[in-house]
Protein backbone atom coordinates (compact mmCIF):
# COMPACT_ATOMS: atom_id res chain seq x y z
CA UNK A 1 0.00 0.00 0.00
CA UNK A 2 1.19 3.50 -0.84
CA UNK A 3 -0.08 6.67 0.86
CA UNK A 4 0.50 9.94 -0.96
CA UNK A 5 -0.45 13.47 -0.04
CA UNK A 6 -2.49 14.74 -2.95
CA UNK A 7 -3.18 18.46 -3.40
CA UNK A 8 -6.75 19.56 -4.03
CA UNK A 9 -8.38 22.91 -3.67
CA UNK A 10 -12.11 23.07 -2.96
CA UNK A 11 -12.99 23.99 -6.55
CA UNK A 12 -11.11 21.02 -8.03
CA UNK A 13 -12.40 18.65 -5.34
CA UNK A 14 -16.04 19.58 -5.92
CA UNK A 15 -15.61 19.39 -9.69
CA UNK A 16 -14.20 15.88 -9.29
CA UNK A 17 -17.23 14.96 -7.17
CA UNK A 18 -19.48 16.32 -9.92
CA UNK A 19 -17.71 14.06 -12.44
CA UNK A 20 -18.09 11.11 -10.01
CA UNK A 21 -14.32 10.75 -9.89
CA UNK A 22 -14.58 11.21 -6.12
CA UNK A 23 -17.53 9.37 -4.59
CA UNK A 24 -19.07 8.64 -1.20
CA UNK A 25 -18.95 5.00 -0.19
CA UNK A 26 -21.38 4.62 2.71
CA UNK A 27 -19.60 1.47 3.89
CA UNK A 28 -16.98 3.76 5.42
CA UNK A 29 -19.44 6.19 7.03
CA UNK A 30 -19.41 6.08 10.84
CA UNK A 31 -22.94 7.43 11.18
CA UNK A 32 -25.91 7.69 8.83
CA UNK A 33 -26.98 10.94 10.52
CA UNK A 34 -26.68 14.07 8.37
CA UNK A 35 -24.86 16.98 9.93
CA UNK A 36 -27.28 19.66 11.20
CA UNK A 37 -27.12 23.20 9.75
CA UNK A 38 -25.00 24.61 12.59
CA UNK A 39 -22.23 22.07 12.01
CA UNK A 40 -22.25 22.54 8.24
CA UNK A 41 -22.16 26.31 8.66
CA UNK A 42 -19.23 26.09 11.07
CA UNK A 43 -17.22 24.02 8.59
CA UNK A 44 -17.78 26.52 5.77
CA UNK A 45 -16.84 29.39 8.05
CA UNK A 46 -13.65 27.51 8.99
CA UNK A 47 -12.68 27.40 5.31
CA UNK A 48 -13.59 31.04 4.66
CA UNK A 49 -11.47 32.14 7.64
CA UNK A 50 -8.54 30.04 6.41
CA UNK A 51 -8.34 27.83 9.50
CA UNK A 52 -7.06 24.26 9.05
CA UNK A 53 -9.49 21.39 8.58
CA UNK A 54 -8.63 17.76 9.45
CA UNK A 55 -7.30 15.60 6.64
CA UNK A 56 -9.55 13.85 4.17
CA UNK A 57 -8.66 10.28 3.22
CA UNK A 58 -9.42 8.78 -0.20
CA UNK A 59 -9.07 5.20 -1.43
CA UNK A 60 -8.07 5.03 -5.10
CA UNK A 61 -9.65 2.13 -6.92
CA UNK A 62 -9.45 1.32 -10.65
CA UNK A 63 -12.30 -0.55 -12.32
CA UNK A 64 -10.56 -2.96 -14.70
CA UNK A 65 -13.64 -3.23 -16.93
CA UNK A 66 -14.31 0.49 -17.43
CA UNK A 67 -10.62 1.36 -16.95
CA UNK A 68 -11.83 4.29 -14.89
CA UNK A 69 -10.09 5.33 -11.68
CA UNK A 70 -12.39 6.30 -8.84
CA UNK A 71 -11.47 7.76 -5.47
CA UNK A 72 -13.74 6.69 -2.61
CA UNK A 73 -13.96 8.92 0.47
CA UNK A 74 -12.73 6.84 3.39
CA UNK A 75 -12.59 9.55 6.05
CA UNK A 76 -14.31 12.92 5.78
CA UNK A 77 -17.61 12.08 4.10
CA UNK A 78 -19.74 14.54 6.07
CA UNK A 79 -17.21 17.31 5.47
CA UNK A 80 -17.03 16.49 1.76
CA UNK A 81 -20.82 16.47 1.40
CA UNK A 82 -21.16 19.78 3.27
CA UNK A 83 -18.49 21.45 1.11
CA UNK A 84 -20.04 20.05 -2.08
CA UNK A 85 -23.54 21.16 -1.04
CA UNK A 86 -22.35 24.70 -0.27
CA UNK A 87 -20.52 24.76 -3.61
CA UNK A 88 -23.90 24.05 -5.24
CA UNK A 89 -25.82 26.64 -3.18
CA UNK A 90 -27.80 24.02 -1.26
CA UNK A 91 -27.56 25.84 2.08
CA UNK A 92 -26.50 29.12 3.65
CA UNK A 93 -24.27 29.77 6.62
CA UNK A 94 -25.74 30.64 10.00
CA UNK A 95 -26.84 34.21 10.62
CA UNK A 96 -24.77 34.02 13.82
CA UNK A 97 -21.55 33.20 11.96
CA UNK A 98 -18.45 34.90 13.33
CA UNK A 99 -17.52 36.11 9.83
CA UNK A 100 -20.11 38.86 9.35
CA UNK A 101 -19.54 39.09 5.59
CA UNK A 102 -20.63 35.45 5.22
CA UNK A 103 -23.42 35.31 7.82
CA UNK A 104 -26.68 33.97 6.42
CA UNK A 105 -25.33 33.63 2.88
CA UNK A 106 -25.07 30.85 0.36
CA UNK A 107 -22.06 30.54 -1.97
CA UNK A 108 -23.47 32.74 -4.76
CA UNK A 109 -24.45 35.40 -2.21
CA UNK A 110 -20.86 35.80 -1.04
CA UNK A 111 -18.69 38.63 -2.26
CA UNK A 112 -16.30 37.55 -5.01
CA UNK A 113 -13.27 37.68 -2.72
CA UNK A 114 -14.91 35.21 -0.32
CA UNK A 115 -16.00 32.99 -3.20
CA UNK A 116 -12.38 32.94 -4.33
CA UNK A 117 -11.19 32.06 -0.80
CA UNK A 118 -13.65 29.20 -0.65
CA UNK A 119 -12.71 27.77 -4.06
CA UNK A 120 -8.96 28.14 -3.52
CA UNK A 121 -8.90 26.68 0.00
CA UNK A 122 -6.25 23.93 0.02
CA UNK A 123 -7.59 20.62 1.28
CA UNK A 124 -5.21 18.21 2.94
CA UNK A 125 -5.84 14.79 1.36
CA UNK A 126 -4.21 11.40 1.93
CA UNK A 127 -4.65 9.10 -1.07
CA UNK A 128 -4.41 5.34 -0.43
CA UNK A 129 -3.10 3.57 -3.54
CA UNK A 130 -2.96 -0.20 -3.95
CA UNK A 131 -4.72 -0.72 -0.63
CA UNK A 132 -7.11 -3.46 0.36
CA UNK A 133 -10.08 -3.02 2.68
CA UNK A 134 -8.01 -4.75 5.36
CA UNK A 135 -5.18 -2.24 4.84
CA UNK A 136 -7.57 0.68 5.34
CA UNK A 137 -9.01 -0.82 8.53
CA UNK A 138 -5.48 -1.30 9.84
CA UNK A 139 -4.57 2.32 9.04
CA UNK A 140 -7.38 3.61 11.23
CA UNK A 141 -6.76 1.08 13.97
CA UNK A 142 -3.18 2.29 14.20
CA UNK A 143 -4.14 5.96 14.05
CA UNK A 144 -6.64 5.47 16.88
CA UNK A 145 -4.04 3.62 18.94
CA UNK A 146 -1.90 6.76 19.13
CA UNK A 147 -4.78 9.13 19.89
CA UNK A 148 -5.17 10.35 23.46
CA UNK A 149 -8.50 9.24 24.97
CA UNK A 150 -11.16 11.95 24.81
CA UNK A 151 -12.42 13.38 28.08
CA UNK A 152 -16.17 13.63 28.75
CA UNK A 153 -16.50 17.13 27.33
CA UNK A 154 -14.59 16.29 24.15
CA UNK A 155 -16.78 13.20 23.64
CA UNK A 156 -19.90 15.33 24.13
CA UNK A 157 -18.77 17.85 21.54
CA UNK A 158 -17.87 15.07 19.11
CA UNK A 159 -21.25 13.38 19.56
CA UNK A 160 -23.61 16.35 19.42
CA UNK A 161 -23.77 18.75 16.49
CA UNK A 162 -26.93 20.68 17.34
CA UNK A 163 -27.82 24.10 18.68
CA UNK A 164 -26.71 23.62 22.29
CA UNK A 165 -23.28 22.26 21.35
CA UNK A 166 -22.65 25.25 19.09
CA UNK A 167 -23.93 27.66 21.75
CA UNK A 168 -21.35 26.32 24.21
CA UNK A 169 -18.67 26.28 21.51
CA UNK A 170 -19.34 29.90 20.56
CA UNK A 171 -19.34 31.02 24.19
CA UNK A 172 -16.13 29.07 24.89
CA UNK A 173 -14.39 30.72 21.95
CA UNK A 174 -15.55 34.14 23.13
CA UNK A 175 -14.54 33.71 26.78
CA UNK A 176 -11.58 31.32 26.64
CA UNK A 177 -8.89 34.00 26.77
CA UNK A 178 -10.74 35.81 29.55
CA UNK A 179 -10.81 32.63 31.63
CA UNK A 180 -7.07 32.23 31.13
CA UNK A 181 -6.35 35.86 32.02
CA UNK A 182 -8.24 35.75 35.32
CA UNK A 183 -6.52 32.50 36.32
CA UNK A 184 -9.45 30.11 35.97
CA UNK A 185 -7.87 27.75 33.43
CA UNK A 186 -4.44 27.00 32.06
CA UNK A 187 -3.77 26.78 28.33
CA UNK A 188 -3.71 22.98 28.59
CA UNK A 189 -7.11 22.96 30.31
CA UNK A 190 -8.56 25.22 27.64
CA UNK A 191 -7.22 22.90 24.96
CA UNK A 192 -9.07 20.03 26.67
CA UNK A 193 -12.32 22.05 26.75
CA UNK A 194 -12.59 22.46 30.51
CA UNK A 195 -14.12 25.93 30.08
CA UNK A 196 -16.89 24.31 28.02
CA UNK A 197 -17.77 22.12 31.00
CA UNK A 198 -17.94 25.15 33.29
CA UNK A 199 -20.22 26.96 30.84
CA UNK A 200 -22.46 23.90 30.51
CA UNK A 201 -22.61 23.61 34.31
CA UNK A 202 -23.55 27.29 34.63
CA UNK A 203 -26.24 26.95 31.98
CA UNK A 204 -27.64 23.87 33.70
CA UNK A 205 -27.83 25.75 37.01
CA UNK A 206 -29.55 28.78 35.46
CA UNK A 207 -32.15 26.49 33.89
CA UNK A 208 -32.57 23.91 36.67
CA UNK A 209 -31.00 25.20 39.88
CA UNK A 210 -27.82 24.10 41.63
CA UNK A 211 -27.48 20.32 41.58
CA UNK A 212 -24.82 17.68 41.29
CA UNK A 213 -24.11 17.52 37.56
CA UNK A 214 -22.68 14.21 36.49
CA UNK A 215 -21.94 13.25 32.90
CA UNK A 216 -25.48 11.91 32.45
CA UNK A 217 -27.06 15.25 33.37
CA UNK A 218 -24.87 17.20 30.95
CA UNK A 219 -25.49 14.64 28.21
CA UNK A 220 -29.22 15.14 28.75
CA UNK A 221 -28.75 18.91 28.55
CA UNK A 222 -26.99 18.65 25.18
CA UNK A 223 -29.59 16.18 23.94
CA UNK A 224 -32.63 18.17 25.13
CA UNK A 225 -31.56 21.33 23.32
CA UNK A 226 -29.88 19.67 20.35
CA UNK A 227 -32.60 20.75 17.91
CA UNK A 228 -33.23 24.19 19.34
CA UNK A 229 -32.08 26.39 22.21
CA UNK A 230 -34.30 29.44 22.40
CA UNK A 231 -32.71 30.59 25.68
CA UNK A 232 -29.25 30.97 24.15
CA UNK A 233 -29.21 34.78 23.83
CA UNK A 234 -30.54 35.38 27.34
CA UNK A 235 -28.13 32.96 29.01
CA UNK A 236 -25.19 34.28 27.01
CA UNK A 237 -26.08 37.77 28.26
CA UNK A 238 -26.40 36.55 31.86
CA UNK A 239 -23.07 34.74 31.89
CA UNK A 240 -21.37 37.60 30.03
CA UNK A 241 -22.66 40.17 32.51
CA UNK A 242 -21.28 38.16 35.44
CA UNK A 243 -17.93 37.54 33.73
CA UNK A 244 -17.53 41.26 32.96
CA UNK A 245 -17.96 42.03 36.65
CA UNK A 246 -15.26 39.52 37.63
CA UNK A 247 -12.89 40.90 34.98
CA UNK A 248 -13.15 44.27 36.72
CA UNK A 249 -12.22 42.80 40.10
CA UNK A 250 -8.53 42.41 39.31
CA UNK A 251 -7.35 41.80 42.93
CA UNK A 252 -9.24 38.48 42.78
CA UNK A 253 -7.51 37.27 39.62
CA UNK A 254 -5.26 34.29 40.23
CA UNK A 255 -6.69 33.70 43.72
CA UNK A 256 -8.51 30.55 44.89
CA UNK A 257 -11.84 32.21 44.04
CA UNK A 258 -10.93 31.89 40.36
CA UNK A 259 -10.73 28.12 40.55
CA UNK A 260 -13.59 26.76 38.39
CA UNK A 261 -15.64 25.33 41.27
CA UNK A 262 -15.52 28.68 43.14
CA UNK A 263 -15.95 30.72 39.96
CA UNK A 264 -19.10 28.69 39.23
CA UNK A 265 -20.61 29.87 42.52
CA UNK A 266 -19.41 33.45 42.13
CA UNK A 267 -20.78 33.91 38.60
CA UNK A 268 -24.16 32.50 39.60
CA UNK A 269 -24.20 34.70 42.71
CA UNK A 270 -23.51 37.86 40.69
CA UNK A 271 -26.34 37.19 38.28
CA UNK A 272 -28.70 36.10 41.08
CA UNK A 273 -27.97 39.34 42.94
CA UNK A 274 -28.48 41.58 39.91
CA UNK A 275 -31.48 39.65 38.55
CA UNK A 276 -32.79 37.07 41.07
CA UNK A 277 -33.54 33.75 39.38
CA UNK A 278 -36.36 31.46 40.51
CA UNK A 279 -34.20 28.42 39.85
CA UNK A 280 -31.57 29.66 42.32
CA UNK A 281 -33.93 31.04 44.97
CA UNK A 282 -34.13 27.68 46.75
CA UNK A 283 -30.39 27.88 47.38
CA UNK A 284 -30.36 31.55 48.42
CA UNK A 285 -33.21 34.06 48.65
CA UNK A 286 -31.44 37.05 47.13
CA UNK A 287 -32.93 40.54 47.09
CA UNK A 288 -32.21 42.39 43.89
CA UNK A 289 -29.76 45.23 44.39
CA UNK A 290 -26.83 46.99 42.78
CA UNK A 291 -23.43 45.51 43.56
CA UNK A 292 -20.99 48.01 45.05
CA UNK A 293 -17.57 47.03 43.74
CA UNK A 294 -15.51 48.21 46.73
CA UNK A 295 -17.79 46.46 49.21
CA UNK A 296 -17.90 43.26 47.15
CA UNK A 297 -14.12 43.20 46.73
CA UNK A 298 -13.57 43.63 50.47
CA UNK A 299 -15.94 40.78 51.30
CA UNK A 300 -14.65 38.47 48.60
CA UNK A 301 -11.07 39.15 49.69
CA UNK A 302 -12.08 37.93 53.15
CA UNK A 303 -13.26 34.68 51.57
CA UNK A 304 -9.94 34.39 49.75
CA UNK A 305 -8.18 34.69 53.11
CA UNK A 306 -10.35 31.88 54.49
CA UNK A 307 -9.36 29.62 51.60
CA UNK A 308 -5.70 30.50 52.05
CA UNK A 309 -5.91 29.69 55.78
CA UNK A 310 -5.15 33.26 56.73
CA UNK A 311 -8.53 33.65 58.42
CA UNK A 312 -9.45 31.18 61.15
CA UNK A 313 -12.72 32.84 62.22
CA UNK A 314 -15.11 29.99 63.09
CA UNK A 315 -17.97 31.91 61.48
CA UNK A 316 -16.53 30.89 58.09
CA UNK A 317 -16.05 27.22 59.01
CA UNK A 318 -18.76 25.85 56.71
CA UNK A 319 -17.42 27.87 53.77
CA UNK A 320 -13.88 26.60 54.40
CA UNK A 321 -15.16 23.04 54.67
CA UNK A 322 -17.05 23.39 51.37
CA UNK A 323 -14.06 24.97 49.63
CA UNK A 324 -12.81 21.83 47.91
CA UNK A 325 -12.89 20.86 44.25
CA UNK A 326 -16.19 19.08 43.97
CA UNK A 327 -19.44 19.46 42.06
CA UNK A 328 -21.58 17.85 44.78
CA UNK A 329 -24.79 19.84 45.18
CA UNK A 330 -24.57 20.50 48.93
CA UNK A 331 -21.05 21.94 48.76
CA UNK A 332 -21.97 23.95 45.68
CA UNK A 333 -24.94 25.45 47.52
CA UNK A 334 -22.83 26.42 50.53
CA UNK A 335 -20.26 28.15 48.31
CA UNK A 336 -23.03 29.87 46.34
CA UNK A 337 -24.75 31.17 49.49
CA UNK A 338 -21.49 32.63 50.81
CA UNK A 339 -20.79 34.33 47.48
CA UNK A 340 -24.28 35.84 47.55
CA UNK A 341 -23.67 37.14 51.10
CA UNK A 342 -20.37 38.62 49.99
CA UNK A 343 -22.19 40.74 47.40
CA UNK A 344 -24.41 42.25 50.08
CA UNK A 345 -23.39 45.24 52.24
CA UNK A 346 -22.19 43.04 55.13
CA UNK A 347 -20.62 39.64 54.76
CA UNK A 348 -21.79 38.35 58.16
Amino acid sequence: MQVTQTPFNVGDYCAAMDRHEIIVNHDYQRSAKVWPPAARSFLIETLLLGYPMPKLSLFQNTDVKTRKTIKEIVDGQQRSIAIHDFYHDKFATSRKAELAAAAGRSYTQLDEDLQAKFLSYALSVDLFIGATKEDIREVFRRMNSYTAPLNAEEKRHAKYQGDFKWFIYRLSSKLGETFRNIGAFTEKQLNRMQEAKLLADLTYAILNGITTTKAAQLDQLYDKYDKGFAESELIEKQIGEAIDRVVGWKPLHGTPLMKPYHLYALLLAIEHTLHPLKTLAQSYDAKRHKIEDDMALANLTTLVAVLEDEESDPRFADFAKAGTATNVAEQRKVRFAWMCRALEPELI
